[in-house]
């Protein structure tokens, strides 16, 4: 075993956790590159870097305005992530090897921006005007956040989308029972505020060419997304009553909701057949079942999206797949299904493989098939650029000045790392406009330390708060499912959050030059020295 002779001297440096923010300012004063942080594992599973810890422990402290302060440094939307993040962190919260269950770390988010006013949360800070123009077409999670992210360094940018009003998968895709038109709407007049342009209902290569795009802009990100769905292919999927689930859904959300018969079948089980199922109910449905090809165990649905459905009446018939549609007079009256004995082979490749002596037949009025999304290449081919053509670090086309982020690029992915991608284009982007090297130094994950020990003896005795739903009171209630929590609530939620990260002097190099205790912003570190010398 090696072992680092400085790292035997003694510490200096100390933290007072009851004031610290876990920012990292300290860390980045330190003239002897000395101080590290210990990164929480669960700032370490966000995809957006989002300081889980720091809000938290605001939260618990009171301070609620702080913690907002520290969420918007990472992530401009915290009422979209606080309602329908993947929660990644949450899975590595450390607090679940003491009673089980994680910290509520996305609800606090969405608490934060229910909490606070308008008045009470600054715009971020802009850079002084850069004199480059970035247009970003796609207006969905990673064209949103290359676009704050590029505003942010000083940047012109224009967001252009096909559709009326921007916001992508978020406004079109996600139902108002999970994601209120009116979140969305605040998160991005914000992006407004900031000077951001939108510009919709412009198809790029239809309404606007590229060439006329790339004369005006100085760079260009493609951030389209995946709107196009899946077909089974089935000779009958065109029957009266036979719809698909990003159109279902999109439908629905812009007022033109196709009739749905009592009896409604979903084919999928991914979150856009939950989406559906749920939908479906309010729409008309009195009885709605989601048939999928994985077994009860690996749904791919967010378990607590599948949990709220089964909840509002939602049946679920795991390990089919279907077989043969039925119909009378043109329109659907059932499917058959087969019994699914794996969904991919030992390669890990989608092999699903069938019993055919084992049939499930089921009579429905309507099938919403939801079996997966893929991405719009009419723009990319029409302008000659390839996907596998992409640099997987920059994001950069072959094109130089035209970069690709999120789905249109990787396929189906969470909102969260939709977003991620669109921040490294948009660092990529910054880069280029800037004429710096555009790789250097990306794949260093900064000063900090991510094994170490963590302590849970003071591990507050609180279960994890009940996020109450709210139950669905029949066709055409859309009222939003979770419920908001009020402030004793939330706090009592974070106390339950261990602090399990924090900076520290890991080689003990100080010299006692205090620009870390001095800039500190909570007066939360103290650097200890000889009385004499202070």
């Amino acid at each position: 075993m090696r072992i680092n002779l400085l790292e035997s001297l003694a510490d200096n440096i100390v933290i007072d956790k009851d004031k610290c923010t876990f920012c990292g300012d300290c860390i980045e004063r330190c003239v002897l590159d000395n101080l590290r942080m210990k990164l929480a594992p669960c700032r370490q599973a966000c995809p957006m870097g989002v300081n889980c810890h720091g809000y938290i422990r605001s939260v618990a402290r009171g301070e609620e305005t702080e913690g907002m302060k520290l969420l918007r440094e990472t992530v401009p939307f915290p009422g979209i992530l606080g309602r329908i993040c993947s929660q990644p962190c949450e899975e590595q919260c450390y607090r679940k090897n003491v009673d089980g269950d994680s910290v509520a770390i996305r609800y606090l988010k969405r608490y934060l921006f229910d909490e606070l006013d308008d008045s009470e949360t600054e715009l971020p800070e802009v850079a002084e005007d850069s004199g480059k123009r970035v247009a970003v077409i796609g207006s969905g999670p990673a064209g949103l956040m290359a676009a704050f992210d590029l505003r942010i360094q000083g940047h012109a940018v224009a967001v252009f989308d096909a559709h009326r009003e921007p916001g992508g998968m978020l406004r079109w895709a996600i139902p108002e029972f999970r994601l209120p038109g009116e979140v969305l709407k605040k998160e991005l007049d914000v992006l407004r505020e900031m000077g951001i342009e939108f510009q919709c209902g412009i198809t790029i290569g239809k309404d606007k060419g590229m060439d006329e795009i790339k004369a005006d802009f100085q760079a260009i990100i493609i951030a389209t997304g995946c709107p196009n769905h899946l077909m089974l292919n089935n000779k009958d999927e065109k029957l009266a009553g036979v719809y698909h689930g990003l159109p279902f859904l999109r439908n629905v959300r812009n007022g033109t909701t196709p009739a749905v018969g009592k009896k409604t079948i979903v084919i999928g089980g991914g979150n856009v057949a939950v989406d559906a199922a749920q939908t479906a109910l309010r729409v008309g449905a009195e009885e709605v079942t989601m048939v999928c090809l994985e077994s009860e165990n690996e749904v791919p649905a967010f378990p607590w999206a599948v949990e709220s459905a089964l909840s509002e009446g939602v049946k679920m018939e795991c390990s089919w797949g279907p077989l043969t549609f039925s119909g009378k007079n043109g329109a659907v009256s059932g499917v058959e299904f087969q019994r699914c004995l794996q969904v991919f082979d030992d390669c890990g490749t989608f092999q699903p493989l069938f019993d055919s002596c084992e049939m499930l037949p089921l009579e429905a009025e309507t099938v919403i098939v939801a079996i997966g999304q893929a991405p719009d290449r009419a723009l990319l081919d029409k302008i000659g650029l390839n996907p596998e053509d992409v640099d997987p670090l920059t994001l950069q086309t072959a094109d130089e000045m035209i970069f690709m982020a999120g789905d249109v690029l990787s396929g189906p992915a969470s909102v969260v790392e939709s977003m991620s991608k669109g921040r490294e284009a948009a660092e990529s982007v910054s880069r280029f406009l800037k004429g710096e090297h555009l790789k250097y130094g990306r794949r260093y994950a900064g000063p900090i330390e991510t094994d170490f020990e963590i302590d849970t003896s003071k591990a507050d005795e609180a279960k994890r708060l009940n996020i109450s739903q709210y139950k669905c009171r029949g066709e055409g209630d859309f009222t939003e499912l979770e419920v908001g929590i009020d402030a004793e609530t939330a706090r009592q939620e974070a106390k339950r959050c261990l602090s399990c990260g924090e900076p520290f002097g890991k080689y003990r190099t100080c010299w006692f030059c205090l620009p870390c205790e001095v800039d500190c912003p909570h007066e939360a570190l103290w650097v200890e020295i000889p009385y004499l010398l202070r």
